[in-house]
């Protein structure tokens, strides 16, 4: 995978469905060691903190996709350890706008410069600070729910 120093702009070879649903791909970087997910400032949004993710261009895998937008957006590598599924966000009319593939990324690299550094912040936050935090996106909430450092249910008590 080749990590450019810059990142790509604009939309016209991102990838769109059938239904004109912009397809955008990204993950959810995981430190392995300490078990804290790494979010990063929306670019658009003041205060709010967003998975790293970004349009699906056409010459790329979605796997691909997903590496790329989470080292251009928060300056991290690693392995993909998981695909953790696709989501959608809507409009203020509820239609499909986004149709996002996210997968767990197990982060073995964090680099000092990227290419939106001087655009973002990233922090490391718990499972249950991030859950707090992506309140205003609950489909990210959701694939946080489904990584590999979820709380997991107790198994109920068998019956006699």
């Amino acid at each position: 995978m080749h990590y450019s120093e810059e990142a790509r702009i604009g939309r016209a070879n991102q990838i769109y469905d059938d239904n004109d649903v912009r397809q955008v791909a990204g993950c959810l970087p995981i430190d392995p060691r300490t078990k804290r997910i790494l979010l990063i400032s929306s670019s658009k949004h003041e205060g709010v903190w967003v998975i790293p993710k970004g349009g699906w261009e056409n010459d790329e895998t979605q796997v691909e996709a997903a590496l790329r937008e989470t080292w251009e957006e928060a300056g991290v590598r690693g392995v993909i350890s998981g695909f953790l599924g696709c989501f959608y966000d809507s409009n203020k009319k509820g239609q499909a706008k986004s149709q996002f593939w996210i997968y767990e990324l197990l982060v073995d690299e964090i680099m000092k410069k990227w290419p939106e550094k001087k655009k973002r912040e990233r922090r490391w936050f718990t499972f249950d600070e991030a859950i707090t935090v992506l309140a205003p996106k609950p489909f990210m909430q959701d694939a946080v729910r489904k990584s590999s450092i979820a709380p997991k249910l107790a198994a109920s008590p068998a019956r006699s």
